[in-house]
């Protein structure tokens, strides 16, 4: 039994992960081709969203989502990330960040502080 347990393996076995560990550096290589070319597609959609003045892609601030509100109070963070093309996760991020200070949470969804509602709107 001991030669069937683990970390001892038979003349076949060590043959068939030897194929199995070429394969895996075959692909590894064909894939870190993929990856330069997404990392480039990254840096082109980076630089056209600068030239063109928009945030890369899944970027926001917290001015974006008091521009928002400003707009829209009582909104939910789902609302939020579906208009301005993020995850709820980062709009709630963001809004847990500025809660009390910059944005507040009531019954009917988030809104501006009081004294932000104007700031939000000259924002844009």
């Amino acid at each position: 039994m001991a030669s069937n347990s683990r970390g001892v393996i038979g003349r076949a076995s060590r043959s068939v992960v030897a194929e199995i560990d070429d394969r895996l550096k075959s692909l590894d290589e064909q894939l870190a081709r993929h990856e330069e070319l997404l990392s480039e597609r990254e840096r082109l959609r980076a630089a056209r969203a600068t030239l063109l003045g928009e945030s890369p892609a899944g970027q926001i601030s917290q001015d974006d989502i008091a521009a928002y509100l400003a707009e829209h109070p009582g909104s939910r963070p789902r609302q939020i990330a579906a208009a301005l093309g993020v995850t709820a996760g980062r709009v709630s991020a963001h809004l847990f960040r500025g809660k009390d200070a910059r944005f507040v949470s009531r019954s009917d969804g988030w809104h501006l502080s009081d004294g932000k509602q104007r700031a939000g709107r000259s924002g844009r």
